[in-house]
């Protein structure tokens, strides 16, 4: 059962050799809330198999878009089992009438308002058909319990210090069930998660939050912190990451204060460098910038990037996937998120593509994630078809162990020392066991598909050597390539021989068949959920004791 809460990190890069990259908030949040005289069993299916003849009297299920008709798959075998089924997260909170006559109960919005009636009615046996939990006040929210999660498996620990996003983006639909007013944590709060994750071994954290630095002021106090923790009374130094706009860039004093504090790595929506697109999807954090100069700033302030790019827009043409290539590579950046342009359900653009008749036609996943690398709505100036095709080499291109291998170059020429060089004194932790093994296990598994792979790694540890303080942060860049390439190529969407086409193959589009037989292509034309899917669907078994 779900708060609302959701990662930032895309879905394609969840897990990577049995690990989980960085979970979602939600499930470890929801189990602070149950009363101490319940027995709460968190169940990730990313990394677990689900427990099908379970002793839970109630099996709580959350789920964002990407997840959201396994999560209905999952609550349907439940009930037949007969089990009591709850639902709530991100989805169920966007359209909860999709939901509602699939279980026995939906938590509409953020659990923390309305908890404890919640709970008393669980156990008492009188749980009400809907719960409405208005914005919580961060305040009140409880440390997560990641002594109930399986954080044996994860490579990262995660902590949400505030909700919400100020911005209007038209494509958007986090502010739609979370806001957009920010609310915040304390930031003794903040560090007390911290320290908790630290304790458990995390050597690597994301803040998990919608905008880290949106409210600067607050983000400042919270930053002056996390600093003030990091490295000191005995600590060793840990690595964070978040999500903010680029447009931080613009305030050295946040950038600065960011490498202090050790957040290292940004997640950030740069989308397009078309500026009629950023326009027309309200973008308003990236118009006006020079984008490829603001990034090369936050890399020399010691903050790496990882870039989100989108085609699909009404002004992309057939050329926006070679421009798209030529501006990502031109970015301080490893690994690129790249996707089409999709139509969530509750968002300005859903309503926009509903009204002019362009949403698909299937009304049954109108309001579901649409297959892999394709949209839910027909674009302006090409077809569903060259949408797929377009981004499949656009991402091949990218992550061709080539092309790789320039953009790191340009990380390592430009990025400056961690915190703890700079400071003289104390290191950073040592990483998690798990982490060198799952290191091994990316590079096989990604080597098997491209054989180039391998000697583009040896030359890029190579390259690093010359700079060898910031080693650490470039065995970084290059792991989280490496998990990103696994997944690309399990689902398809990086080919070798993709990655050294000049242009995509357009031509292509003449006949799906041909498309068929790259056994890729079958999957986009509609979902294939099955029960050994690991979509990343949450859950939480409480039962009564």
């Amino acid at each position: 059962m779900g708060n609302g809460l959701d990662s930032p990190l895309s879905a394609f890069d969840a897990n990577v050799g049995g690990f989980e990259m960085s979970p979602s908030t939600s499930i470890s949040t929801v189990a602070a809330m149950v009363p101490t005289d319940v027995e709460v069993i968190l169940c990730n299916e990313t990394t677990q198999p689900l427990d099908w003849a379970t002793e839970a009297d109630v099996v709580g299920i959350t789920a964002n878009v990407a997840q959201a008709e396994r999560a209905l798959e999952i609550a349907r075998t439940f009930r037949r089992l007969g089990k009591t089924v709850v639902m709530g997260g991100p989805h169920v909170s966007l359209v909860p009438q999709l939901f509602a006559e699939e279980c026995d109960s939906i938590v509409v919005g953020e659990l923390e308002a309305v908890a404890e009636t919640f709970f008393r009615d669980m156990r008492n046996g009188t749980l009400e058909r809907r719960y409405d939990g208005s914005a919580a006040d961060m305040r009140t929210s409880p440390p997560p319990r990641w002594d109930l999660y399986p954080h044996d498996r994860l490579v990262s620990g995660v902590v949400q210090s505030s909700r919400g996003c100020p911005f209007k983006c038209n494509f958007c639909d986090v502010i739609q069930y979370l806001g957009n007013k920010q609310r915040h944590k304390d930031p003794a709060q903040v560090i007390d998660e911290i320290q908790k994750l630290y304790d458990l071994g995390f050597t690597s954290i994301l803040i998990a939050d919608d905008n880290f630095t949106a409210n600067r002021k607050k983000a400042q106090e919270l930053l002056a912190a996390i600093a003030a923790w990091n490295g000191s009374a005995g600590r060793d130094f840990v690595s964070f990451q978040t999500q903010m706009s680029i447009n931080m860039t613009l305030h050295d004093d946040i950038l600065s204060a960011c490498h202090r504090a050790g957040i290292l790595t940004n997640f950030v929506g740069i989308e397009t460098s078309d500026p009629l697109a950023l326009a027309e999807s309200d973008k308003r954090p990236n118009q006006h910038l020079d984008l490829v100069q603001q990034c090369e700033k936050s890399v020399r302030a010691g903050v790496k990037i990882e870039p989100a790019f989108i085609v699909g827009f009404d002004s992309d043409t057939l050329d926006s996937f070679e421009e798209q290539f030529r501006f990502a590579m031109a970015l301080p950046a490893g690994s690129a998120r790249v996707g089409p342009l999709v139509a969530p359900v509750a968002t300005p653009l859903f309503d926009e593509m509903m009204k002019e008749g362009r949403l698909l036609e299937d009304s049954e996943h109108r309001s579901f994630a649409p297959p892999y690398y394709t949209s839910n709505f027909e674009p302006a100036q090409m077809s569903r078809t060259e949408l797929y095709i377009g981004l499949r080499w656009l991402i091949s291109r990218l992550y061709s162990p080539e092309n790789f291998l320039i953009r790191l170059n340009r990380i390592v020429d430009l990025l400056a020392p961690p915190p703890w060089v700079d400071r003289g004194a104390g290191r950073a932790r040592k990483p998690r066991p798990l982490n060198a093994r799952l290191a091994a296990t990316v590079l096989r598994q990604a080597a098997e598909r491209d054989p180039a792979l391998r000697p583009a790694i040896s030359e890029a540890f190579s390259n690093a050597r010359r700079r060898p303080e910031i080693g650490t942060a470039v065995g970084e860049v290059i792991f989280r390539y490496l998990a990103i390439l696994v997944n690309l190529s399990k689902n398809g969407m990086y080919d070798p021989e993709w990655s050294r086409m000049s242009a995509p193959p357009f031509d292509m589009r003449t006949t799906d068949e041909r498309l068929e037989r790259l056994g890729h292509w079958r999957p986009m034309l509609r979902p294939q959920v099955t029960p050994s899917a690991a979509g990343g669907a949450w859950r939480d078994q409480l039962r009564p004791i």
